[in-house]
């Protein structure tokens, strides 16, 4: 039924439901004993009004913030939030990707959680740019997903993120003092058996939250070399399907899992205790990151995207 096939008693009825309902503020119980009716038709009531046109919402100033944008990629890729920057210099779009994580980081954190970090450029602009709430819950612990390793720029390791998070936050930390990657198999199996790292890794298993960066194939590329220690006539045998990578996990365009071949070398997180941790936040932007962020998404390596607006118009196509 249209509004304009009402009677005029009935469309009056209706307004009046609605101005006590959106402008009185009353609750629908006390409408439906100041107007005689059940609580029933009062609920039927309200809802009808705003598609009858009765009732008109209108968001202030959505054209100013990117929700709708946000709201289709949460839908398009099953993710529980997105989270979008319009970035208007580009020189600035890790700093400004770092503030978003972190501001969005505050939004959620609770008493006891556990948050993970890896190494990386947005992770580290989260400490360096991002300004911290005045107060936070008590009994919060970060701590790294991966090991250490050799960086050119100190600020972007693991460790160094946690340290520099825990501060911020007013929290504890918890180091796993571990190479990313070990010489052997036998070493790391050796490593990982020791009592110290056992209870180190016992934190790491029981993250609440991970704030990751997404990994491309060209600095996977660029990168495995030193930081992996892998010669290029090894790496060339896999990398060419890798299309991204997260917390040392590199997935191919659809999300798959590609082993590499110094698998067992990794000191990480394992993919079945990552993706246990319920909120997995991947902090990417830029172009050169879509098909990552893409594959990223489509294996669940995360389940709340902070980007900025130009990458998710890419991701929304």
């Amino acid at each position: 039924m249209k509004s304009e096939q009402m009677s005029n008693e009935m469309v009056n009825e209706y307004r009046r439901v609605a101005y006590y309902y959106y402008k009185a503020g009353l609750t629908q119980e006390v409408i439906a004993k100041r107007m005689k009716m059940s609580r029933q038709r009062v609920n039927r009531i309200v809802s009808a009004c705003v598609e009858l046109g009765i009732v008109k919402i209108t968001i202030e100033d959505l054209d100013k913030c990117n929700l709708e944008l946000e709201t289709e990629l949460e839908q398009k890729f099953s993710l529980n939030e997105v989270r979008v920057i319009d970035n208007v210099v580009e020189d600035r779009l890790i700093e400004d990707l770092g503030i978003a994580a972190g501001s969005y980081l505050t939004s959620i954190i609770k008493e006891g959680d556990i948050i993970g970090v890896t190494r990386g450029r947005t992770t580290a602009a989260m400490v360096d740019f991002w300004t911290p709430a005045a107060s936070y819950p008590e009994n919060i612990t970060v701590t790294q997903l991966i090991g250490s390793a050799r960086e050119a720029d100190s600020r972007l390791g693991a460790d160094r993120i946690v340290y520099g998070l825990a501060e911020r936050l007013k929290a504890g930390e918890a180091i796993l003092h571990a190479p990313v990657i070990l010489h052997s198999a036998g070493l790391r199996e050796s490593f990982v058996g020791d009592p110290y790292y056992r209870s180190a890794y016992e934190v790491v298993k029981n993250c609440t939250i991970a704030v990751v960066g997404i990994g491309t194939a060209h600095s996977q590329w660029e990168h495995m070399v030193s930081l992996y220690d892998v010669d290029n006539a090894e790496q060339k045998k896999w990398a060419a399907d890798v299309a991204g990578e997260v917390c040392t996990h590199f997935f191919d365009k659809e999300g798959h899992e590609i082993d590499p071949p110094f698998k067992d070398r990794i000191i990480a997180i394992t993919m079945e205790d990552y993706k246990k941790i319920p909120v997995r936040i991947g902090v990417a932007g830029g172009k050169d990151k879509v098909g990552a962020i893409r594959a990223a998404v489509k294996g669940n390596y995360i389940n709340v995207l902070v980007t900025d607006f130009h990458t998710a118009k890419l991701l929304n196509k």
